[in-house]
């Protein structure tokens, strides 16, 4: 584990130092560039979940549970 850790921890400085050696007015495009991106991805995914549960057909319906289902019961290992 310890290893791992290590082998991490290089990767990581590796790329800061790459991060770190851009140009400012570059480290500001790409980071526009994926502050957009995950703009965009959740738009995409909260256009989808409305378009989804707005026909009314998906509503979850939540009820009490009624107890446990005889196939579970039955697959259980008896110790005698």
């Amino acid at each position: 584990m310890k290893k791992f850790r290590i082998v991490v921890d290089r990767y990581i400085d590796s790329i800061e130092n790459h991060w770190k050696s851009l140009s400012n007015s570059r480290q500001r495009t790409l980071t526009k560039f994926f502050l957009g991106i995950y703009v965009m991805l959740t738009v995409l995914t909260i256009t989808y979940i409305w378009y989804e549960t707005s026909n009314g057909n998906n509503i979850l319906s939540i009820s009490h549970i009624q107890g446990i289902p005889q196939s579970i019961i039955n697959k259980a290992p008896h110790n005698e």
